[in-house]
């Protein structure tokens, strides 16, 4: 089986509200959808989401785009799709870094080998350890009694984890104030977390997370600034709840650092950000030895990439604190054939094969923004 050529497809999706965090507010989520078509008629699909228009490497969706045409692409046209690593190593050498970009095609490359196989993508990363993950509904930063109500609205939707987004108010102790009134609202049986996006400084980190102790959180996200790893395992040593690291952990070599000072009990991994499903089952592999649990992070994913998350984080043991692959949900439209199927708090892995989802053609034209293909010069 050979890649003969490429279809790439950029979408702009608006969401149901704004999503307004520490770094930046999205308002849209900017997509790159990429097929890979083969000599025996199979098509795989993977996917480049953006909140707040770019990612954390200073990628967007055009350089993800320009970088497919110019580089990734013609790295791998004509070669075999099965033999994954040895594309992704096409891919290190066409372009040294471009993550999120290299992430769309490695997830291409797993969702054609499974439908060649026919056997889901969790099967080619391990089998399944587990068939469903808890989702996590992220609250943004908006006033008080807005985030109570969204935060009673979801749990009457059955989500039994929330996060709360913190780190940009003018005074941080307001912070501590709404985490509490979230938790009065939705009673004990939630599962309460915080994400600051780096907002803090790490005294102010500390004294805003105890005020937080009555409210019962059970984690601080990325509290300090994305570089400041001793600060963050600071941070660790003052506060009762768990320190997850996000903006630190984006390879498998930040996740070693992170162990080896012993600076957060836990990562976020996103399916993106390193560079596809190869390098998130590496950053897992790396946190188990090092005594670190993980979580699946969130960037809007669309129908492609947030199954990708799932066959992850369903092969991966140390995958325990669930996901925050809810795009379908805040996004004004899903555009897949159809929805990940929510139950009991968690989404339900898929079992077809590939990575078991596919994009309803006639949605993605009404959010197209561009369009083209790429085949052999």
């Amino acid at each position: 089986m050979k890649i003969t050529h490429a279809e790439v497809i950029l979408t702009r999706v608006p969401v149901r509200r704004p999503h307004k965090m520490a770094i930046g507010t999205t308002l849209f989520q900017e997509c790159v959808y990429l097929r890979l078509f083969t000599d025996d008629g199979l098509v795989g699909l993977g996917e480049a989401p953006h909140m707040v228009g770019y990612s954390g490497a200073g990628e967007t969706q055009s350089s993800v785009a320009l970088q497919l045409r110019e580089r990734l692409m013609p790295a791998i046209l004509g070669k075999d799709p099965m033999q994954i690593e040895a594309r992704q190593m096409d891919l290190e050498r066409s372009i040294p870094w471009n993550p999120r970009a290299k992430s769309a095609v490695n997830m291409a490359l797993y969702d054609l080998a499974g439908k060649a196989l026919h056997t889901p993508v969790y099967n080619l990363l391990g089998g399944l350890v587990r068939d469903r993950i808890p989702a996590s509904w992220s609250i943004g930063i908006m006033p008080s009694d807005a985030s109570e109500e969204e935060a009673t609205s979801m749990v009457d939707k059955g989500f039994t984890i929330l996060k709360v987004k913190i780190g940009a108010r003018e005074n941080p102790m307001d912070d501590a104030e709404m985490v509490r009134a979230i938790r009065e609202a939705v009673g004990d049986g939630v599962r309460l977390r915080a994400d600051a996006n780096q907002g803090y400084d790490v005294s102010t980190a500390i004294r805003v997370v105890r005020a937080m102790d009555s409210a019962d959180l059970e984690l601080i996200e990325q509290p300090v600034a994305r570089w400041d790893l001793d600060g963050l395992a600071e941070v660790r040593r003052g506060v009762g709840c768990y320190v997850m690291a996000d903006e630190s952990a984006k390879s498998p070599r930040d996740v070693l650092e992170l162990g080896r000072r012993r600076a957060a009990d836990l990562v976020s991994i996103y399916i993106n950000d390193g560079g596809g499903v190869s390098a998130a089952k590496r950053m897992a592999i790396v946190a188990e030895a090092a005594d670190i649990g993980c979580y699946i992070g969130g960037a809007l994913e669309g129908p492609i990439a947030a199954r990708a998350c799932l066959h992850f984080g369903a092969s991966t043991p140390n995958v325990t604190f669930g996901c925050e692959t809810t795009g379908q949900f805040l996004l004004e439209d899903d555009l897949g054939t159809e929805p990940v199927p929510f139950e009991d708090g968690c989404l339900l892995v898929p079992h077809a094969p590939g990575l078991g989802g596919d994009l309803d053609i006639s949605k993605l034209k009404g959010f197209e923004v561009g369009r083209f293909e790429i085949h052999p010069t």
